[in-house]
């Protein structure tokens, strides 16, 4: 029997290892040194091998005793040099959802050339998103069209019935990879030219859209025109990759970015509460709730200090921290307060648009619509939508369905057709349309 080392067994793991003790017709091993990532696992989970282990620090050792066939890997993106690194090496097949960094894009003849298979960018966003597009630009491509636009939007938000705090947001992920997002710049294509917003600029270019039945606000995520090379499309003139938000995130964000709360730069807090410490932010040494008012023009009634006083940044209880970030403070404030009950559901909804058009001039609207909810007291949407992706690959990897060796996103026909087929068959499956818009 075949074996799947998972390193990892965080947020989004579950379903994930799920779907290979299903359907992996594999041994699966599963590692983390968190208690309580590990006693979860260890009780869903009987028929796997679960090691209270540190994933990282531990994974040569790992990877030595239990020999896997596959390495798919749950841990934060900081590790997956190492991971790659060590995969190379001991001659193992890798998938994980998380971007393809620096480090392991060097290594991409070495992989090749060792015959391994490295499937990486496979989750939610990035991972469906990229099959998605490269489907239906395949299809675009088939029938002699060229692609003028390309649109993709994703959102991990509270299902409205659990959208039930001001700040119109709960975290099913890690606070601070949302948080680090905050400042991140944005890069898109829009009529052939290139569109710059660095530092979190991007949070001030909102629009709204109103899709699937939901209202949402929209703002430029990282470098969209990447795109134009890894989905061969140098003939598209827009290229847009966007985050979807309920309705006043953006104009918090841009708030709270003026007065520097997201910077990572550590400060001495001993003494300080969080009123104190929101008050210096704004440039005073009392009243933050005055402070902020005073500095943006804003009135108490207003709804970012609603939003800030809910939070806690006003609160006179101490810090608990003599030494951190501003940043920190406010992750620390995200976990205590913008938490998923049990019983609640989020909701994730993923969209691709692109414009085509075809030898006789005419245009079409191409659109693939992700809608999906998590199941209360089980597991969220985004653990599905980012942990079953992934092991959908690991299993097609470990059956030859997948075998060309080298370091692939799911860009590829052979990793995009059986896994979006597959992702169907498990209950996450896209609506496509298709719109003539030639008038």
């Amino acid at each position: 029997m075949k074996t799947v080392l998972i390193l990892g067994a965080g947020r989004v793991s579950a379903p994930g290892i799920d779907y290979l003790v299903r359907k992996g017709g594999c041994k699966v091993v599963v590692a983390d040194f968190d208690d309580s990532n590990f006693a979860t696992a260890a009780k869903l989970f009987p028929s796997a091998v679960v090691l209270k282990e540190d994933a990282g620090a531990s994974a040569a050792k790992l990877i030595g005793q239990h020999k896997p066939d596959v390495v798919f890997c749950l841990l934060p993106p900081a590790l997956m040099p190492h991971i790659s690194k060590l995969c190379l090496d001991k001659k193992v097949h890798l998938v994980h959802p998380a971007y393809i960094d620096a480090p392991t894009l060097e290594l991409s003849k070495d992989i090749e050339r060792a015959g391994l298979i490295f499937v990486t960018e496979l989750g939610l966003d990035p991972g469906i998103d990229h099959m998605s597009a490269s489907k239906t630009i395949e299809g675009i491509r088939a029938s002699g069209g060229k692609v003028e636009s390309f649109r993709s939007l994703c959102g991990a938000l509270p299902a409205p019935e659990a959208n039930n705090n001001p700040w119109g947001y709960k975290l099913s992920w890690s606070p601070s990879s949302l948080i680090g997002a905050s400042k991140r710049t944005a890069k898109i294509l829009q009529d052939g030219q290139e569109l710059t917003w660095p530092d979190g600029e991007t949070y001030e270019h909102v629009y709204m859209l109103d899709m699937s039945g939901f209202a949402f606000e929209v703002y430029a995520n990282a470098d969209a025109t990447v795109y134009k090379e890894a989905y061969g499309i140098p003939e598209a003139t827009s290229i847009y990759r966007g985050t979807l938000r309920y309705p006043g995130w953006c104009e918090t964000i841009c708030y709270m970015n003026e007065i520097k709360y997201f910077d990572t730069d550590e400060q001495d807090t001993k003494g300080f509460t969080f009123a104190s410490f929101t008050a210096r932010q704004a440039g005073a040494s009392a009243n933050p709730k005055e402070a902020l008012c005073r500095k943006f023009g804003l009135k108490p009634w207003s709804a970012f200090i609603m939003r800030m006083e809910w939070l806690g940044f006003f609160d006179d209880r101490p810090l608990p921290f003599d030494k951190t970030s501003a940043r920190e403070i406010v992750s620390f404030l995200f976990a205590e307060k913008l938490l998923f009950t049990p019983e609640e559901r989020d909701l994730v909804v993923l969209a691709d648009e692109l414009v085509s058009v075809s030898k006789d001039g005419a245009r079409k609207l191409h659109r693939s619509v992700l809608v999906d909810y998590g199941i209360p007291n089980k597991w969220t949407s985004i653990a599905k939508t980012t942990g079953v992706p992934p092991a959908i690959a690991v299993r097609f990897i470990l059956e030859g369905k997948i075998k060309t060796p080298g370091l692939h996103k799911p860009t590829l026909k052979e990793i995009y057709d059986p896994v979006l087929n597959e992702l169907a068959s498990e209950g996450i499956k896209l609506e496509e349309s298709v719109k003539d818009i030639s008038k």
